[in-house]
Parts: structure tokens; C-alpha cells; sequence
């Protein structure tokens, strides 16, 4: 007892208390080091996030944008398509009509002449609407291509790719759906050998499936089904996740 109250009444520390002092050192550094990483780690995800959530609004805004000229370039392609139609016809009813005419002509002498003009005239018509005709379909041409076109850059724009994968089946895949994974594949397989169309797999299973599916079977219209089918993967990605969140809380 004398040697340790002895040993423990000196003005200078020991060794012990200089290590322990050393250790409290190395430990706060430590700690406020520690500290200030995890400060950065969090500002960098929350500036992740925000610039993600910029860029997914920046994409949904030129989405709908592209949707909606592509959309009118279909009216208008409809339009075309139909004036083609009644030219076709036309030109089919002039040419019989010069038909009958040269038929008439050979038993007809004394109005020779005058039928005669008018069969030219007849065939400067059909020239010129065959003409026309040609134009059309340039016309049409250029513009399949231009929406091939621009189906593609709406496709790059969604994360969204249509093959076919057999016969009368077309697999629909999207990415960029869940901004944790966006290269997270979602997608199904859609069989179209009927009139009323089935899905025979949906990766990962989606619940408003068969509401969709039947939507489409009514309305016909796939664009519209597409969309629908992306934002329901998204909404459920951002359930699972919210979800997930709780469980680790």
C-alpha cells in the first residue's frame, strides 16, 4: 500500500497515463475524422439523388413530348394513307373510263376528233395524278423513316426495347425504372398471336397487370399501354423500396 500511494504522488505522470492520454488523442481524431467522411457520404448521395430526380423529370418531360408529335405524325399518316386511297381510286375510274373511249373511237368516226382530245386530255390527267401519286409516296417514305426515327430516340429516352423473342411473341424491357439500380431489367412477354392478347411472364410479377392487359385488349393502343406498364413497374419499385426501408429502420 505504501509503494503504490508512493508511486501515485508524483507531480509527473506515469506511463500509463501517458499512453491513456495518447489514446484519448488518437481516438478523438479518429472519431472526428470518422465523423466528417460520413458527413461528405451523405452530402454526395443526397446530391446523387437530387441530380438523378433532375435528369428522370428532364427524361418523363421529352417522353411526353416525343409521345405527342408521334402521336400526330400517326394522324396525319392515316390522313395521307386515305388520300392515297381515293387517288388510287380515281386514277382507276379515269383509266377505264379512257378505256371506253378508245373502244368507242374505233366504232365512232364522226366524233373521232373530239373523243380523241379528250382521251388526251384523260391521259395528261392520269400523269399528272400518278405524278402526284409518286410524290405521296416519298412523301411516306420519308416520313416511316423519320418515325422509326424517332421511336428510337423515345426508346433510348425510356430505358424501353420491343423485340421479338418466337413467334407472335414481343418481350417489352425497361431500364432506368428504380434510381438505386437503374439498370434493373423489368419486363414481360406479350403474346399477340390472337385478337385478345395474353402476357405469358412479367419480370418482376406486377399486380396491376391484368388491368392493363385489359385496357389494351379494349383500346388497341400500344403507346399508351407502354407508358402505363412503366410508370406501374416504377410505382411499385418505389413500394418495395419504402418497404425495404421500414424493415431496416
Amino acid at each position: 500500500m505504501t509503494i503504490l500511494q508512493n508511486g501515485g504522488g508524483g507531480g509527473a505522470g506515469t506511463p500509463l497515463d501517458t499512453r491513456y492520454s495518447e489514446c484519448m488523442t488518437v481516438q478523438g481524431t479518429f472519431m472526428m475524422a470518422l465523423q466528417n467522411h460520413i458527413t461528405k457520404a451523405k452530402e454526395e448521395i443526397k446530391a446523387r439523388k437530387e441530380a438523378h430526380t433532375k435528369r428522370q423529370q428532364e427524361d418523363e418531360e421529352r417522353k411526353k413530348e416525343m409521345e405527342r408529335e408521334i402521336e400526330e405524325c400517326a394522324a396525319k399518316e392515316v390522313k395521307m394513307i386515305e388520300q392515297v386511297k381515293r387517288e388510287r381510286a380515281e386514277v382507276a375510274e379515269l383509266e377505264a373510263h379512257v378505256l371506253s373511249l378508245e373502244k368507242q373511237q374505233a366504232n365512232t368516226t364522226e366524233t373521232f376528233h373530239r373523243k380523241e382530245e379528250e382521251i388526251e386530255e384523260l391521259k395528261k390527267d392520269i400523269f399528272r395524278r400518278k405524278g402526284v401519286l409518286s410524290r405521296d409516296k416519298e412523301v411516306l417514305e420519308t416520313h416511316a423513316r423519320r418515325t422509326a426515327r424517332e421511336a428510337k430516340e423515345l426508346q433510348d429516352a425510356l430505358g424501353w426495347t420491343i423485340e421479338g423473342v418466337q413467334k407472335d411473341m414481343l418481350l417489352f424491357q425497361f431500364t432506368h425504372i428504380d434510381p438505386v439500380e437503374p439498370e434493373k431489367e423489368f419486363n414481360i412477354v406479350l403474346d399477340v398471336s390472337s385478337r385478345t392478347y395474353r402476357v405469358t411472364s412479367s419480370t418482376p410479377l406486377l399486380g396491376t397487370l391484368p388491368t392493363l392487359l385489359e385496357e389494351l385488349n379494349e383500346t388497341r393502343q400500344f403507346y399508351v399501354f407502354v407508358r402505363r406498364l412503366r410508370d406501374a413497374f416504377r410505382v411499385q419499385a418505389e413500394e418495395e423500396r419504402r418497404y425495404k426501408g421500414g424493415l431496416q429502420a
